[in-house]
């Protein structure tokens, strides 16, 4: 089911970066649910590097590019229950890169019980759109992750 579990995929440092990034962007936060998410300019907002890399990597799996991506802010209390990523129709992959530790529950769980816990800098890259997954709920302090969607080249 998951294409692919990477850890350090971005360094502390970098996810440090984007934390602080959406902090001093909070005026262009929406709200979804009960989450917080930033939609991200990718070529502006995101280090070249990065964006080579997440492309590479999505590539390889299924022959994808970055399509839109956001930074999210997970607050104490918040989830996410079992669903498809229904983002767009052209959506052909989906990753979550958690930002950030230190906050209890807020793991990534599928339909078939598979839990991924967070630790920062880990990706995840899977078929958000065929394999029912949610976000259990965070229980104390906050959750950030860097969503992305993928379409094909």
């Amino acid at each position: 089911m998951i294409a692919l579990i990477k850890d350090e995929f971005i360094s502390k440092e970098d996810c440090d970066k984007l934390i602080n990034f959406y902090k001093k962007n909070k005026k262009s936060v929406t709200r979804f649910r009960n989450v917080f998410p930033l939609a991200l300019d990718v070529v502006r907002d995101l280090d070249v590097k990065l964006i080579n890399k997440i492309q590479y990597v999505s590539a390889i799996i299924n022959n994808s590019i970055i399509d839109w991506a956001q930074i999210v802010h997970w607050p104490k209390g918040s989830f996410q229950p079992l669903h498809l990523d229904n983002a767009s129709q052209d959506t052909t992959l989906s990753s979550i890169c958690y930002l950030n530790e230190g906050y209890k529950g807020g793991q990534t769980y599928f339909k078939d019980k598979t839990l991924f816990s967070p630790k920062t800098g880990r990706i995840l890259f899977f078929d958000g759109k065929h394999y029912l997954h949610g976000v259990k709920k965070v229980l104390s302090n906050d959750r950030y992750v860097l969503a992305i969607w993928y379409k094909k080249k």
